[in-house]
């Protein structure tokens, strides 16, 4: 399975591990609301750096990118301090992606204390709001024009820490501009951007925000998250839209995350790899290694410790 990826160091740009009996994770609880991607019992247990190797199994994994998981502490720096713990024992992850809601009152403590770990590399803020209520992880609109979240951007550039988010195709002109007014900024969209084809319009706002964000050197996009595009990652259904992405960002600004375990839901690892092979396979090996190693490498500075 592995052998279209010949020669090219992987990087897992989006995952997260988690241990239920040292935090809450409210959001796995046996009580909580369903999830939008499916039944979560099967990812009701811990997921550790042991397991993820695990999934990838023969893949040329060198690298990963942890990405918090919601995991519920009052003070999202110990998920932090538990990860660089992880990856100070195990060697997993490589870089760390923190909770920070920006416009929370002791946000820039809260970067303060992400910022005493090594391995942090972005930090993730709750901003997708769509008008039909689907996706609303912030809980008012227009979250990424607003001065209190803008304020405190220049200290993730002087850090240079990358701005993570979830958005929905609705929000892409919103991340223009705030790309154009900070133009020092990696701002990386986590899971495709959140297509849904099926949903009317979508797929338009999808296409022409991405088509409006080429000029905009500063944003990337992960390849992660597809079960909105489609749950079983048919590659019929995700080919035309990945040529959209390459077409509109180039490969440079692409990156492959697996989003495991909760990807696992719907598409396990190995139909992952398997659905990308006939998507990307007859890509060129320097597309390839962009997508798949580069572009992660570079966004999160992987051949550094600080």
């Amino acid at each position: 399975m592995a052998g279209w990826l010949d020669g090219i160091a992987l990087v897992d740009g989006h995952h997260h591990f988690w241990d239920l009996a040292r935090f809450p994770y409210r959001w796995l609880a046996p009580e909580a609301p369903p999830a939008r991607f499916g039944d979560k019992s099967a990812i009701r247990r811990n997921y550790l750096p042991a397991d993820h190797l695990a999934a990838f199994g023969a893949l040329p994994l060198t690298a990963s990118v942890h990405v918090q998981a919601n995991c519920g502490a009052a003070d999202p720096v110990e998920e932090t301090r538990w990860l660089q713990h992880l990856a100070d024992t195990t060697g997993w992850p490589h870089a760390i992606v923190a909770e920070v809601d920006l416009c929370a009152a002791d946000a820039r403590a809260q970067i303060a204390g992400h910022l005493a770990y090594p391995a942090l590399r972005g930090i993730r803020t709750p901003v997708a709001w769509d008008v039909a209520g689907r996706w609303r992880v912030a809980d008012r609109p227009g979250v990424l024009a607003e001065e209190r979240f803008r304020a405190l951007l220049p200290l993730l550039e002087e850090n240079r820490l990358c701005l993570e988010c979830v958005v929905v195709p609705a929000q892409l002109p919103e991340v223009r501009d705030l790309a154009l007014a900070h133009p020092g900024l990696s701002i990386v969209l986590n899971h495709f951007a959140t297509l849904e084809p099926d949903t009317p319009g979508n797929a338009d706002a999808w296409r022409a925000g991405l088509g409006a964000l080429g000029a905009v050197p500063n944003v990337c996009v992960k390849l992660s998250g597809l079960w909105t595009v489609d749950r079983g990652w048919r590659a019929a259904v995700l080919k035309p839209h990945v040529a959209h992405l390459l077409a509109c960002l180039g490969p440079e600004r692409v990156l492959y995350g697996s989003n495991l375990p909760v990807e696992s839901v719907n598409c396990p690892l190995s139909r992952q790899f398997e659905q990308l092979r006939e998507v990307l396979g007859d890509q060129p090996a320097p597309v390839l290694r962009a997508i798949f190693s580069d572009t992660a490498r570079r966004v999160y500075r992987l051949d550094r410790r600080s």
